[in-house]
């Protein structure tokens, strides 16, 4: 009886994560956030003090990735584009640990110094994406 009962919860989430993925994946490939009649969250930063931040474009990015539009989505957002395969492995990994109540961990992730480079490339990536071109020419 109890395994009847764990692999209904598992079916229940499956079913969930599919819906609530599927409707959010339909929605960003349906709907192009550079239009302006589409409902999509604005970045605080930019619209306040005109500074792109490192996730700036990253739904546009999401758009055009779905898109199978890789040169467009790059110019939207590079760092998103360049960190998407690590970040499908993370939401893998956190949907297989939700689904199925695990605590599966990928050891380089709990590294120290490898999230120090990630914070540092973002935190790079955030500066330089604001100085205008003009002053390399």
């Amino acid at each position: 009886m109890e395994s009847a009962k764990r692999n209904k919860n598992i079916l229940i989430k499956i079913c969930s994560i599919l819906l609530l993925g599927g409707a959010l994946i339909f929605y960003f490939y349906q709907n192009n956030p550079s239009d302006n009649n589409s409902f999509f969250l604005r970045c605080p930063s930019n619209f306040l003090f005109n500074i792109d931040c490192p996730g700036c474009g990253t739904q546009r990015a999401i758009h055009h990735l779905l898109h199978l539009e890789i040169a467009e989505a790059f110019r939207f957002n590079a760092l998103f584009v360049l960190f998407s395969p690590l970040i499908l492995v993370v939401i893998a990994l956190l949907i297989y640990n939700f689904i199925f109540d695990k605590s599966v961990r990928l050891p380089f992730l709990a590294n120290k110094y490898f999230l120090i480079v990630i914070i540092v490339i973002i935190l790079l990536f955030g500066i330089l994406r604001n100085i205008p071109i003009e002053l390399f020419n």
